[in-house]
Order: C-alpha cells, then structure tokens, then sequence
C-alpha cells in the first residue's frame, strides 16, 4: 500500500507565506502551491515516493483541483514529479532548485500588436485588455511588460523589421507576445518574426480564434509557438448546455462581418438541424453608423433585418438571437425598442464583451483575456527554464472563450 503522508505536517497551509517580499498579491495561487509542494518534497524522508492525491491537496490547502493541477504541472516540468492515472505524482527530485538552475533572469518582455485605438480605449478592446492582463501578471513575477503598438505609435518607425528587433534588444528583450492585424497593408509580419528570430527572442502568436489562426498559418514559422482562443468550442457546448430548448434560434449578422461570422453562423445552424430546432440566419445590409464616442463606424442591423425577424417569429415560445457581435446584439436591441417591442421576450446574445454595452444586460461571449495571459506566462516560465530548447521548438496552447449568462449572472 501506498502511503502518502496525510497530514501535510510542518507545512503552512495559508498559501500566501510563500510570497517572496515585495511581491505582488497577483501571484498566481498555482505557483504559490507549487513552492509549498517544493518545500514539502525537500523535507520528506525516501520511503515517501508518492505525494497525497489532487483532491487530498485541495482540501489541505483550501484551492480549488484546477489549482492543484497546474501545481502539479509545473513540478512535472520542472523534473520534480512523475504521474500516472493509476498511481498518481511520484517524486523524482527532492532538491529544491538553485535560482540559476530554476530560470534565467528577465527584466523585460515585449507586447507587440497593431491597433487603431489610442491607450485612452483600453478598457473598450481585446487587444488592449489582453495588454492589461499579462501586465498583471508579469508583474507579480518582476517582469516589465514593454508595449509597441505598431500601427498607433510611430508606426513607420517600426516598419523596418531590423529597426523593431533592434529595439526590443537594447531593452534585454528575449520574449515577446506577438498579435499581428488582420492584413499586411503595412507590414509583412512574416519578415518582422524572421528578424526577432534571428536575434534569439521567442515569439508566441496570439490568435483570437480559428478563423485568425487560417489567415496567419504562413507565420507559424518553426520555433514559433502560438495562442489559440477556441471560441467554437465555447459557442457549441453553450448551444448544447442552454439553448437545446429553445424552439427558434436565428443567428443576425452584418454583412461587413461576413468572413470571421459566418463559421459561428454555421455552428448554429448544424447545431439546430441535429436538434430540429427551426433556425434562420439573417444577414442586415452593408451597413455602417458613425460612434461619435469612438471616432469610427460601427457595424448596425438595419430596418430590414429586423422586420424580417419580426415577420419569422411564432407568436410565442422560448426564441434565442445570436449576433455576430456585440454592435449587432446592441443595435438590434434598439431596433426593437423603436418599435416598442420588448426585447425581453427574446434571448438576444452578442459577441466581444465590450464593457460599452454591458449595461444593457446583454449576454455574451468573452475572449477572457486573463486566461491568454495566463498561458502566456506559462510559455514564458518555460522559455526561462530551458531557452535553448524552446527556442527550438513550435507548441500550440489552446484557451477558450467564455460565455456571460447576464441574465442570470453566470460565467460558464
């Protein structure tokens, strides 16, 4: 019989002791568990092989097993544990490692990504909030996260992909976060990725769906890794979870939107066919409006989309509306009130988490931000602990969008 030393003796079990002075509160509850567990293993005699099972340590330290899980991932990486389904985490190493042996020092990594907005829409886009995030994160480990916003700021001074690279190297950058735009208008991306490989840097790519990973695949050059949002996923297991009662769902879309809409549109439609569930996809004309808040147009459905809906409605039952973005899911909104239609009646569902509309008790899909940044901290760590052999290697890390039930105030 295995025995696995329950209970924990001589260990703290408030996981915030283990934060080094002067660290920040962010620290990720993963990495403050996964130095308890070191401390623990360093301290066991060698007839303890074995450390207790996941939900053991999740009730001894308060953490949820997702926590736990991640701990454990990281003492796999880091040579000090081996697992298996039936056995569970045997201990390999008991040596707490040396700082050098652990992960080469980083002041700085850079963020790198091409947007139209200025620093003062932070809170109103993806980019920006992904930004914001991995700061956050960073941070708690020490490091500056350096942001070149290569369409905004001095775009033409970062044109030149040697003059980019170079930059980055006067600052002791060896990481970099890369989100390319959607063209190539103003640069080739693929040679600004060339010359931060010639100079050793490690690039992760940071797609926000599969639609971006297909147009940018000519840049998952090798040593290369990437970032992938699996919104597709997200949007058919809440179709599955909270939509299979439904008795109508239509799916209502721009037509500026059509190319990274339409494959969503898709899901719906296969998901209510397997369903027999009578579904309509409604696409409003070209149609712009001009957000004097935000100095650009903005996509809108138009009198027709919407009367087209109203003509296709039954005269009751439970009637969903995906949109293919959150300006859509809005302006249909408004749509109905002009018409004094309640738009209560109808589960009306949008796209981006935009903080602009979410007075408007809309429901949503969220790229969830925190959840890049947290993988990308993970792809920087491994870059610390072994460079060499990242530098030569090209991983895929996928993360998934979540869905805000605002009516009910739950994140699934």
């Amino acid at each position: 019989m295995i025995e696995r030393n329950l209970p924990l003796k001589n260990v703290p079990r408030r996981l915030s002791s283990f934060a080094a002075d002067g660290e920040s509160r962010s620290v990720p509850k993963y990495e403050l568990l996964k130095r308890a567990l070191l401390d623990y293993i360093s301290e066991l005699p060698p007839e303890r092989e074995f450390l207790p099972y996941e939900k053991e340590l999740a009730g001894e330290f308060g953490v949820s097993r997702c926590t736990v899980t991640k701990a454990l991932e990281k003492l796999r990486r880091g040579g000090y544990i081996e697992t298996s389904k039936k056995s569970g985490s045997r201990i390999i190493r008991r040596s707490l490692p040396k700082p050098e042996e652990y992960r080469e020092p980083m002041q700085n990594i850079a963020f790198l990504f091409a947007n139209n907005e200025e620093s003062t829409a932070r809170t109103t886009d993806f980019r920006w909030q992904l930004l914001d995030e991995t700061e956050r994160y960073f941070a708690a480990d020490g490091v500056r996260t350096v942001a070149y916003n290569l369409r905004e700021n001095d775009w033409q001074a970062w044109r030149d992909p040697e003059t980019l690279a170079a930059s980055l190297e006067q600052r002791g950058i060896r990481f970099a976060a890369f989100r390319p735009g959607g063209d190539d208008r103003k640069f080739c991306w693929r040679r600004h990725l060339q010359a931060l490989q010639a100079r050793r840097i490690k690039v992760v790519l940071l797609f926000q769906d599969c639609i971006e990973l297909t147009t940018h695949a000519s840049q998952l050059l090798p040593g290369i890794d990437y970032l992938l949002v699996n919104s597709h996923d997200t949007l058919f297991r809440v179709l599955d979870e909270h939509f299979s009662g439904f008795d109508r769902i239509f799916y209502l879309s721009n037509a500026a939107a059509d190319w990274w809409a339409e494959p969503r549109m898709k899901l719906c439609c296969d998901f209510c066919e397997n369903r027999r569930i009578p579904f309509e996809h409604i696409r409003s004309s070209y149609l712009w409006l001009q957000d004097a808040d935000r100095s650009q147009q903005v996509p809108d459905i138009d009198e027709a989309c919407t009367e087209r809906f109203l003509e296709s409605i039954p005269p009751q039952g439970r009637i969903a509306c995906f949109c293919a973005n959150d300006y859509s899911a809005s302006s249909f909104l408004y749509r109905l009130k002009d018409r004094n239609i309640d738009p209560a009646r109808f589960e009306i569902i949008g796209f981006d988490n935009r903080p602009e509309f979410r007075s408007l008790n809309l429901s949503t899909f969220d790229f969830d931000a925190p959840a890049q940044a947290r993988a990308l901290f993970e792809c920087c760590e491994e870059f610390r602990h072994a460079p060499d052999a990242v530098l030569r290697r090209t991983r895929g890390i996928m993360t998934y969008a979540r869905f805000i039930d605002r009516r009910s105030e739950q994140i699934s």
